[in-house]
């Protein structure tokens, strides 16, 4: 089975979700992700049920299966800010059941949001509210993919199979970005092996630390050797899942940023890598 790459309009912030959905397929990316974050235009205050169906039928015509989301939800949010954070995400799951027309799971991915606590003293605090935040989703038919993110205190793939398996919930599960992992000092191929079993999504994008400090770069153009990358996903029996060329906002946020360039240079880089794994 060959792998499918995918894009996110989480990288097309200024571009109206209409004209994305037909370019992205040009370029040929054939699975997407669509961004719910509430500065997008596609998030569900701005973005009403018209419209979603509109998109749903445009996606559907031009040939993606379901769109998975960007949640971006404040799991980890406090007492105070829970009924609202929850209330957000329900708004969310809604949305992905409204853009959803076939037998593919809905996925929604999230980080653990702003509120984060330190681990050591929060890691049980943050299990406790992704199991609430599951319950939730459950209602609402979807599964959530936490994604550790590099730059916190949840940021290594021991961390995020712990929290999964501490959570025990069906509805919870990982997104594989290894791009994280990667930045933190993790290999590639340890990172896959230790999630894959717990994973339903994969994005890859690029980066290392400098000063202590996270800086992202495009898939492709970094260091990550996305041939042994490709082939660990395969090892690891993940060929189902597609590849979703993420980009960071340090990158979409810059003046000279070109959404198009951007999303042909890491489908280029990405089907380099499968076509060579493809050959052997």
């Amino acid at each position: 089975m060959k792998f499918k790459l995918g894009y996110s309009t989480y990288a097309l912030k200024a571009v109206d979700p209409f004209v994305a959905l037909p370019r992205i397929r040009e370029v040929g990316y054939e699975a997407l992700e669509i961004c719910l974050s509430e500065a997008w235009p596609t998030t569900p205050a701005r973005f009403p049920a018209a419209e979603r169906k509109l998109l749903a039928r445009l996606a559907r015509d031009l040939g993606f299966p379901s769109p998975i989301l960007f949640g971006n939800i404040d799991v980890c949010a406090p007492a105070e800010g829970r009924a609202a954070m929850l209330k957000s995400a329900t708004e969310k799951f809604q949305m992905a059941r409204d853009l959803h027309y076939d037998d593919t799971p809905i996925l929604m991915t999230t980080t653990a949001g702003h509120s984060m606590p330190g681990w050591e003293r929060g890691k049980f605090e943050i299990r406790d509210a992704f199991l609430r935040l599951a319950d939730v989703a459950a209602a609402q038919g979807v599964t959530i993919a936490i994604e550790p993110h590099a730059g916190t205190e949840f940021e290594t793939p021991e961390k995020a199979v712990w929290l999964v398996q501490e959570v025990k919930h069906p509805n919870i599960k990982l997104d594989l970005d290894v791009s994280h992992f990667y930045v933190e000092g993790a290999t590639v191929e340890h990172s896959i092996d230790l999630c894959a079993s717990h994973s339903v999504m994969v994005h890859i994008k690029d980066g290392r630390k400098v000063a202590g400090k996270v800086e992202y770069c495009l898939t492709g153009a970094g260091t990550i050797d996305l041939n042994s990358f490709v082939r660990a996903l395969a090892r690891n029996n993940l060929r189902s899942l597609p590849i979703y060329a993420e980009i960071s906002v340090q990158q979409s946020n810059r003046p000279d940023y070109d959404p198009w360039w951007t999303a042909k240079f890491c489908f280029d880089a990405l089907d380099r890598a499968c076509k060579a794994m493809a050959g052997r």
